[in-house]
């Protein structure tokens, strides 16, 4: 199971999240997503996004699998974090944003349609999303064992326009920021849902 994997492997996750640089991704979002929206912060992990969004004066709420990751966001942050898949999602024109940071990919290919549903649903009229993928066209499995659902530009704009759940406002590529990350290329999407 994945969350296994975070739980054992939690202090080191933390400190190479932690080292990301997500200037340009929170700029961006914050354009689209006035201060006091409420936001739901999907696979949370550290904490990291929650805690800038909370600072920046909008309303949280955040989940994650991992009982070590909630645990530590939960002391982070100061939430009350949920322990929650994205597969659970359940909300009801809830939220003015989504925010998921390398948390998707996690979904199984098979699950990633209903999911990005469950999405749509969860969101307000015109709400957005942030997601952010492996930039590859194929799914793997990385050098922790993690099978990562991955898209390329290419793939993410036909998988959305088959959903024809939401408007893509921008697709961009950057090199991981981490530390010793930097052969690896990120896929952020920004995104509007369409009603």
């Amino acid at each position: 199971m994945i969350e296994a994997i975070y739980d054992t492997n939690a202090k080191e996750f933390i400190e190479s999240w932690l080292s990301a640089d997500m200037n340009d991704q929170y700029k961006a979002f914050e354009q689209l997503v006035p201060e006091g929206s409420r936001i739901l912060d999907g696979g949370c992990g550290s904490g990291r996004d929650s805690l800038y969004f909370l600072q920046k004066g909008y309303t949280v709420d955040a989940f994650d699998p991992s009982d070590e990751m909630i645990r530590y966001a939960s002391e982070f942050t100061g939430l009350k974090v949920k322990k929650m898949k994205w597969e659970e999602l359940d909300e009801k024109e809830k939220y003015d944003a989504v925010w998921a940071s390398a948390s998707l990919y996690h979904v199984s290919r098979s699950d990633m349609a209903p999911t990005f549903q469950k999405i749509a649903d969860a969101l307000k009229s015109k709400g957005i999303l942030f997601a952010s993928f492996r930039d590859r066209s194929e799914d793997f499995v990385d050098s922790e064992g993690r099978a990562l659902t991955s898209f390329d530009r290419t793939t993410l704009t036909s998988f959305l326009s088959t959903l024809n759940l939401f408007d893509i406002i921008a697709l961009t590529e950057r090199k991981d920021s981490r530390k010793n990350k930097s052969d690896e290329i990120w896929l952020f999407a920004l995104l509007r849902k369409k009603i």
